[in-house]
């Protein structure tokens, strides 16, 4: 594959660029970088696998949650916001995907150029305060059950999932401002970056602590927390503490930290290198742009899987999406069956009233 500068164009904005700005800076030593090999073939192969997964996946939690009959549990309001931020990232993988196998040009023109980079920054910064909200709820729910009656109220998990989304909202508005299509170097079309700016790179990295890095330290904080207590001595106001909730959220928590932390880290090196902070010999830019490249794939790969961990741990959950599936199939069977307009009522309602009622899921 031809040499291409050293930093590419990626989706993305602010801390949540994913490859590089799509700008050479001159300041930066100049050198001649490689596609990671196949990368035109296998990454739009795996983003749009993503999106496939990341769409059915989040759907159908956002289908069984919103409109689950009874209360609703306060980790499924968070479960359910979490669904719908995923849905964010995944609805803009399409783009990202055909952009990949284009060699990076960008046919969208600068309006989705803008709209991509906003979404995915606002996505994954609610991502990640919902999920520390989470384990705030969490920790408190074991540790502070009676004191903390009055902050674990549906009001307050509302609000909290409100004011996670507003501050990612702000947070993905610098990408309003500084992606935009930028020459493709070494080719003709354009491809989509953001514009090479000290300012700019200095207000990434300060996004990448805000957003990132103090939200994924108190989730740690908390479930460090949770952990010792589970450990200690058993008290008497702790009581019987469910496994089986802990388990999946852990799961969950850990997914999304094992999925972003590395891009996370190679992102804040970028960062550094471009202010001149961490000069960066070529191989070692190299090795940064190759990672970068696995790490975007990992970090979007991450949007389809929470839906397979509540699949695989909880049987509630999986209960209710086969009588979803169940249900669907046999409307869909009925409807090419015309015998079915004439069956009695007395066989229809018979098989509706042996369905099991829903069970507390999430």
């Amino acid at each position: 594959m031809p040499p291409t500068e050293p930093w590419s164009p990626s989706p993305g904005t602010g801390f949540w660029d994913y490859s590089g700005s799509g700008a050479l800076e001159e300041e930066l030593q100049p050198c001649a970088s490689w596609e990671l090999p196949y990368a035109h073939a296998f990454v739009p192969a795996l983003y749009l696998a993503a999106f496939v997964l990341g769409l059915l996946g989040n759907c159908l939690v956002v289908r069984l949650l919103a409109r689950r009959r009874g209360p609703r549990r306060l980790a499924d309001t968070f479960v359910l916001h979490l669904a719908a931020a995923d849905l964010g990232l995944v609805l803009t993988l399409p783009l990202w995907a055909a952009a990949a196998a284009l060699d990076g040009s960008w046919p969208f023109g600068p309006g989705l150029c803008k709209l991509s980079g906003f979404a995915l920054a606002a996505s994954r910064c609610a991502g990640a305060l919902l999920l520390a909200g989470l384990a705030a709820d969490r920790y408190l729910a074991v540790a502070r059950p009676l004191g903390a009656r009055p902050l674990r109220s549906p009001q307050c998990a509302r609000a909290l999932c409100w004011g996670a989304w507003a501050t990612a909202l702000l947070a993905g508005l610098p990408a309003l401002v500084s992606r935009d299509l930028q020459p493709l170097p070494g080719a003709p079309g354009s491809q989509c970056g953001e514009r090479p700016s000290d300012a700019l790179q200095v207000l990434g990295l300060l996004l990448l602590l805000l957003t990132c890095a103090l939200p994924l330290g108190a989730t740690l904080f908390c479930y460090c927390r949770l952990a010792r207590r589970l450990r200690g001595p058993r008290r008497p106001r702790l009581g019987r503490v469910p496994r089986t909730p802990l388990r999946i959220i852990c799961a969950v928590e850990g997914a999304f930290v094992g999925s972003w932390l590395p891009f996370g880290t190679l992102r804040a090196v970028l960062y550094l290198a471009r202010l001149g902070a961490l000069p960066l010999p070529c191989l070692l830019l190299q090795a940064l742009r190759w990672g970068l490249t696995i790490a975007t794939c990992l970090a979007f790969g991450h949007s389809c899987a929470n839906p397979l961990i509540y699949l695989l741990l909880d049987r509630s959950f999986r209960a209710r999406a086969w009588r979803l599936a169940h249900r669907l199939s046999s409307v869909s069977s009925r409807s090419g069956d015309p015998s079915a307009d004439v069956r009695g009522p007395a066989e229809n309602g018979g098989r509706a009233s042996t369905a099991s009622p829903a069970q507390p899921g999430l």
